[in-house]
């Protein structure tokens, strides 16, 4: 059977297309990876055109420029894709699509479902200069990683176009998916599961599964101080903030102040154990006296309370054991969480000064929480033998 001719075009101006277009390092390391392993750091600007790591056979070097090429190719459609649906698409005079207009959309194919409600004008708009910001960014040999939620979603959308281009190319299936090497974490994924509705409303369910995803109106605010995101798209919207003192650092290097003894464990007189909410300071007086190992603070003697705290630790291995807190600002409600550890300290070495404790929640990562958010604790060093054993943390508790 002969080849169609488009398809034999298509091919050969994927190979054609691919010489002339100038690979940034990033896409440059994915797609020579999955032609051949590059293991030159010291390659030039100037050689990302026609780089290609020696190793990899003459007869496969058209594969790995073409590889390269799909991957342009997919960023330029998708950004063809963003313009023509604000052409075709109708909005009324509130923003809002035409939902039988949208639905066939680059924003209601790739975002997720659940929060459709909030695609209107603007939201089509900020999608598509952001699809102009990555695809400049995979051009660029100095192209940073995504700057924020919505380059992840569409960075991932380009990935899994370039592998329909390249099978459509008729080149073989690559050994590394983009994804591996266009994005710094999948956590934004968890928008996508039904089961997962309203997590990016709750820092502190975040944080004990370890993840990190931002509520929809802030998914082109930068993820951070040094992430740029193009200035059309910028916003800077109210979140909730999780109670995680390390907040204060300006940068990792601050995290030193943490192993300064003689700074946060020193002597000098502990701030109050106050209630740092109405919530806080209710469930604390409900929470008194309900059990013999259950420590509260007291914010009337808070050296004897902070000793007692350090007392109830040593009963278990690690500090493990349950803790209840208000997990972040304006919560509005307590939970109680099994920490793998929780380790008391006398003073925070950042600004406000208070007592502290470095604490493990769930599966998740180690937070600095403030005392004036902590409800009570209870030792248990069952949840340590969970932790160690791969079991299920919160079963039988909740």
């Amino acid at each position: 059977m002969t080849e169609p001719d488009d398809e034999r075009q298509f091919r050969q101006g994927l190979i054609n297309d691919s010489c002339r277009v100038r690979i940034p390092s990033l896409p440059l390391r994915v797609f020579t990876l999955y032609a051949g392993d590059d293991d030159d750091e010291n390659v030039t600007d100037d050689e990302y055109h026609d780089y290609l790591p020696a190793d990899i056979p003459a007869d496969e070097r058209d594969a790995a420029h073409a590889r390269r090429g799909a991957m342009m190719a997919a960023a330029n459609q998708v950004v063809e894709r963003c313009i023509t649906d604000l052409q075709d698409v109708e909005f009324d005079d509130d923003g809002l699509p035409d939902p039988d207009l949208a639905d066939g959309s680059f924003v209601y194919e790739e975002f997720p479902p659940r929060h459709r409600y909030a695609y209107n004008l603007a939201f089509f708009r900020n999608t598509m200069v952001t699809a102009v910001k990555v695809a400049y960014d995979l051009a660029n040999p100095g192209g940073e990683p995504a700057a924020c939620t919505a380059e992840e979603i569409i960075r991932q959308a380009i990935g899994e176009l370039a592998l329909q281009l390249c099978e459509l190319a008729g080149l073989e299936q690559p050994w590394l998916h983009p994804e591996e090497y266009f994005l710094e974490d999948l956590d934004f994924e968890a928008l996508y599961e039904q089961d997962m509705d309203g997590i990016e409303d709750d820092p502190g369910l975040q944080a004990r599964l370890g993840i990190d995803v931002s509520p929809v109106e802030h998914w082109f605010s930068p993820f951070n101080d040094t992430s740029i995101v193009h200035p059309y798209t910028e916003t800077t919207p109210e979140e909730h903030v999780l109670h995680d003192l390390v907040a204060r650092f300006s940068k990792a290097s601050d995290m030193r102040a943490l192993d300064t003894a003689d700074v946060v464990d020193s002597p000098a007189p502990l701030t109050t154990m106050a209630p740092g909410s109405d919530v806080v300071a209710l469930a604390r007086q409900a929470a008194t006296g309900t059990a013999p190992d259950l420590w509260v603070p007291n914010s009337s003697d808070p050296e004897s309370s902070y000793t007692a705290l350090l007392t109830a630790c040593d009963r278990s291995d690690g500090g493990s054991g349950w803790m209840t807190w208000e997990p972040f600002a304006d919560a509005d409600t307590v939970r109680t969480e099994a920490v793998v550890s929780l380790t008391p300290h006398r003073h925070f070495p950042v600004d406000d000064d208070e007592p502290w404790i470095w604490a493990a929640i769930g599966r998740g990562r180690l937070l600095a929480i403030p005392l004036r958010v902590v409800v009570s604790y209870r030792p248990d060093s069952e949840v340590g033998r969970r932790w160690n054993t791969g079991a299920d943390l919160f079963g039988p508790e909740e």
